[in-house]
């Protein structure tokens, strides 16, 4: 049987096959330990770098609207659920350049503030559409000046669309049958898992000028991203041209416009 009986030459070949898996269990266990010191330290960066945008965005914000005339009230409570101060940079630069007269807002909150102080100033036409009567009560009786709000209240709805579970409003293109907008603001209803807030795509093949630009918040959400898709191809199937641009602070928004607005892809 040579040097070593047949049993210790099984029990060696078992410890060398032992300590080889141990090897083998250290070496994943440190993979997987780096791997996960990395995601955590990837966290941490963008954190850090969405937190800086959106200083940067803030002082973007405070310094446009400082000399403004018909943004009377300037307080606003941002961030959270609520609007950064990214989008409410791009949603004020577009109402200053663009200068829409007819405006579609979807979920009631601190951007409802500007758009509804510029519907006053400029004689425009401005409705929101909010599903919470509670909250519009509250809306009005805490907000800064005598501004009218017009608020269309909507039932909520769960809807099918491409075969996904996905939230919006009860007939909205029932509503608004007939009715053009040049801006449509998407900040509602709550966000879904896929093809969030769907209503858009209706509008855009129905209720839109043709000197038009959508604006949808929290675009960093693949639900977003799906419906926004879905909007580009809507516009492409109907040969109408756009351009679009992707603006990051806090959160993310996406803005798509007709090309005689490109230069709003460029704030």
């Amino acid at each position: 049987m040579g040097k070593y009986p047949l049993y210790w030459i099984i029990i060696l070949n078992n410890m060398s096959l032992k300590k080889k898996i141990t090897e083998l269990i250290w070496r994943i266990n440190g993979t997987s330990y780096l791997k996960k010191q990395q995601w955590q330290l990837k966290q941490e960066i963008d954190n850090i770098s969405r937190t800086q945008c959106e200083l940067y965005q803030a002082t973007r914000f405070h310094d446009s609207i400082i000399d403004s005339q018909w943004l009377k009230y300037k307080s606003f409570s941002l961030g959270g659920w609520a609007a950064d101060y990214g989008l409410m940079y791009t949603i004020f630069r577009t109402l200053n350049a663009m200068k829409p007269k007819n405006i579609l807002e979807f979920g009631l909150g601190q951007t409802s503030k500007m758009v509804h102080q510029y519907a006053k100033h400029f004689d425009a036409n401005a409705i929101t559409c909010e599903h919470d009567e509670e909250w519009v009560s509250f809306f009005n009786n805490s907000k800064e000046g005598d501004y009218p709000v017009k608020v269309q209240l909507m039932n909520l709805q769960t809807i099918q669309y491409n075969g996904y579970d996905t939230l919006t409003y009860e007939d909205c293109s029932g509503v608004f049958v007939g009715q053009q907008f040049e801006l449509i603001l998407v900040d509602g209803p709550f966000g879904s898992k896929h093809f969030s807030r769907p209503q858009i795509i209706d509008f855009a093949k129905k209720n839109l000028t043709p000197h038009f630009c959508i604006i949808i918040d929290d675009y960093e959400r693949p639900g977003e991203q799906e419906t926004m898709h879905e909007v580009q191809n809507v516009l492409k199937e109907n040969n109408i041209p756009f351009c679009s641009r992707v603006y990051s602070a806090e959160k993310q928004h996406m803005l798509i416009c007709s090309p005689d607005l490109k230069f709003l892809t460029t704030m």
